[in-house]
């Protein structure tokens, strides 16, 4: 028998009449009349090449192939009802879910513990998986579901991702504790002639450092440019560079080594991080319930 011919909608009409045993309460239950009800029943008969039913004293009686089929029929509907026609729900205290979070190498260092710890505070079952990607695969990441959401600054990315603002990130200067210039208010002559540790990400803020300089007539000279924030420490201790890098992540250097904060003497633009995703798990419960806990985290 070809499933496409068979009209499915009789499976909830022989599940009625199997725990009903009668017409009368199974069209109720059903919300139909009484004869389209027996029509339903024709129709069933028909089809399975059986009476189904044959009337008593007590009602309808199941024959023995009804029997047979009773519990398939109601586990068909119950499957039906649970796993296409329900909503997904997500209960963070018994979910075994994993998610997949893109970060730069800031976001890995910085808000990447956060996350993790708060996720396990809330969901101890969930598995949280870090991946850093260049910002041009980002889109086809989310797209693929490779990874759950993304967050940083990436400007580039399609408007079609569904976004939310995290926070903006300011920019400062970091020396060692022993540079010659730790201490002291920061010029823009001083700036240029300082050695100086360069990281170009997506952000694009060095591409802004050297378009406000170009304006003044002015220009960086000694560069040193590195593929990662994550490996200027070493070459700062070394007490002979500056670089220019986000605030956090300046804080979380300094709490792990003798470096010191300076304020730029360049009125330059604060990137945005925001949090992407892509419009497939838009209504999905678990991202949902991700993405309220990553907000609630990042935008006290």
């Amino acid at each position: 028998m070809d499933i496409r011919k068979v009209d499915l909608n009789l499976l909830p009409v022989l599940d009625a009449l199997l725990r009903q045993h009668s017409v009368t309460l199974a069209a109720r239950e059903l919300n139909m009349s009484q004869s389209a009800l027996s029509t339903a029943l024709a129709r069933l008969r028909d089809l399975l090449e059986d009476a189904l039913f044959v009337r008593t004293g007590r009602g309808l009686l199941p024959t023995p192939r009804a029997t047979a089929l009773a519990p398939h029929v109601a586990a068909i509907l119950k499957q039906v009802q649970e796993q296409v026609l329900s909503s997904q729900a997500f209960d963070p205290k018994v979910s075994q879910r994993e998610f997949t979070i893109c970060h730069s190498d800031v976001g890995s260092y910085v808000l990447w513990p956060r996350i993790v710890q708060a996720v396990s505070e809330r969901a101890p079952g969930v598995r949280m998986l870090l991946r850093i990607l260049a910002h041009t695969e980002i889109a086809a990441a989310l797209e693929s579901g490779a990874i759950d959401a993304a967050i940083g600054a990436f400007p580039t990315l399609p408007e079609s991702l569904f976004q939310r603002k995290l926070f903006d990130r300011q920019y400062v200067a970091l020396v060692a504790a022993g540079h010659p210039l730790a201490g002291l208010k920061l010029t823009v002559q001083t700036f240029v002639r300082t050695p100086q540790l360069v990281v170009r990400q997506s952000s694009g803020i060095q591409e802004a450092i050297d378009q406000t300089l170009a304006r003044l007539h002015l220009q960086r000279s000694l560069t040193l440019e590195m593929p990662s924030y994550l490996m200027l420490p070493p070459l700062l201790r070394l007490g002979r560079h500056l670089t220019v890098l986000p605030g956090q992540l300046a804080d979380a250097f300094a709490q792990e080594g003798a470096f010191t904060s300076l304020k730029l003497p360049l009125e330059l633009p604060s990137s945005t991080i925001r949090l992407y995703w892509h419009r497939r798990l838009h209504e999905d419960a678990g991202n949902v319930w991700l993405r309220g806990v990553i907000a609630e985290l990042f935008q006290r």
